[in-house]
């Protein structure tokens, strides 16, 4: 299974965490929890590849030996779409970059799942979607609500909601920071934080 993370470039990620951390803390931080995601998958037994066509990204993936798709630009549906289309006729994962408590565990059966036939969907907490995971076509629909309308285009492939911490909890907020520097599996930011 191919998973595949999107990512735009760390020097302008988690503009949000701005009032927590400089802007080289917050580049240091994005890059550190899609090294997390990028682990956890390949520790799943997937195949990882980056969506981006930032410099400072590209330049992280030779570095980490980590296969790069071209992002045509165009948003997430078209990254995202770019991704199936590398993974041909093999099962493909769309995991969000952005999710600092995910493990291999949290990704425990997917690849079954979807071996089988079925779409896998993971919402986040505030109704996106992060994680997708099937083969074929997929018609995507980011953005905020994203997951209703995820669960609809998967409707002819059985579909299955997957609910784990790992897998709902991204990093976006200072709400968010303060969420997972409080949780058990999340104490591996201090070190990036303090």
């Amino acid at each position: 299974m191919l998973a595949a993370i999107p990512l735009r470039g760390f020097g302008s990620a988690k503009t949000r965490l701005a009032d927590s951390l400089s802007p080289a803390g917050r580049a240091r931080l994005a890059a550190a929890v899609a090294e997390r995601v990028a682990s956890a998958c390949s520790g799943a037994g997937w195949s990882v590849a980056v969506v981006s066509a930032s410099a400072d990204v590209m330049a992280w993936c030779t570095a980490n030996a980590i296969d790069l798709i071209p992002d045509p630009g165009g948003g997430l549906d078209a990254a995202a779409s770019a991704a199936i289309a590398h993974a041909g006729s093999d099962p493909w994962a769309l995991v969000h970059g952005d999710l600092p408590l995910l493990s291999p565990a949290d990704l425990e059966g997917v690849a079954t799942r979807v071996a089988s036939g079925t779409t896998v969907l993971a919402p986040s907490r505030d109704g996106g979607t992060n994680l997708i995971a099937g083969t074929g076509h997929f018609a995507f629909a980011y953005g905020p609500g994203s997951f209703v309308r995820h669960i609809a285009a998967a409707a002819g492939a059985a579909p299955l909601v997957l609910i784990r911490t790992g897998l709902a909890v991204e990093l976006d907020t200072p709400a968010d920071l303060h969420a997972v520097r409080h949780h058990p599996a999340g104490a591996w930011l201090d070190v990036f934080l303090s």
